[in-house]
């Protein structure tokens, strides 16, 4: 993902699903890698992680999407 450059789990990830395409995300948990902060330091918003330390997603409606893709409960 890349959420400030305009690349986001709700226009990927049916594509990935409609060609059968496995993939990762580069950043699960916010923590000491910092995959939250984008590439060039700038925008407001989460760059590649989905959970805060204590769980919580960053975006309800993001991790509720995600589950509902993948099936996940």
């Amino acid at each position: 993902m890349a959420r400030t450059a305009g690349s986001e789990f709700r226009t990927v990830m049916p594509v990935l699903k409609r060609e059968r395409v496995a993939a990762y995300n580069w950043g699960l948990v916010n923590g000491k890698t910092q995959t939250h902060i984008s590439w060039s330091g700038e925008g407001d918003g989460w760059f590649h992680d989905i959970l805060h330390p204590d769980g919580t997603p960053y975006d309800a409606g993001e991790a509720a999407f995600i589950r509902a893709t993948t099936g996940a409960a």
